[in-house]
């Protein structure tokens, strides 16, 4: 949770250098986030690969659900979030334009999956939701 609401932070930043136009900021930062989510996915992949995982730390059986909405929408926005960086090019006239409802699908999906994984979190840790 503390690692999403970390690189959360710098996302809106960059996503608030992009709506002012510092488009060269805000593709250093997008390179830096995707390569952590990937990082993040590939390292996590040994995990959930372990059925033991699921039963283990999966409790209540409802939590399940959200496991699968919170990989489904943070695999998608790390997905577009990609794209977003192989579409970004230093100096580019037209990349505003031609990228503009990509990062609003990447932001709208980074933030369902932190809201879900903050809701995963409150389900598996405490027993305000189950």
């Amino acid at each position: 949770l503390v690692v999403q609401t970390v690189l959360l932070v710098p996302f809106f930043v960059s996503m608030a250098l992009r709506m002012k136009g510092n488009y060269l900021v805000h593709g250093i930062i997008m390179i830096v986030l995707a390569a952590i989510g990937w990082v993040a996915v590939v390292g996590s992949l040994p995990n959930f690969m372990d059925s033991s995982f699921i039963q283990n730390y999966v409790s209540p059986p409802s939590a399940l659900g959200l496991v699968g909405l919170h990989i489904s929408f943070g695999v998608a926005s790390l997905i577009f979030g990609t794209w977003l960086v192989a579409l970004w090019r230093p100096h580019s006239t037209d990349f505003g334009a031609k990228s503009k409802r990509i990062w609003q699908l990447t932001a709208i999906l980074w933030v369902l999956a932190y809201v879900v994984g903050l809701l995963l979190f409150v389900a598996l840790r405490t027993t305000f939701l189950g």
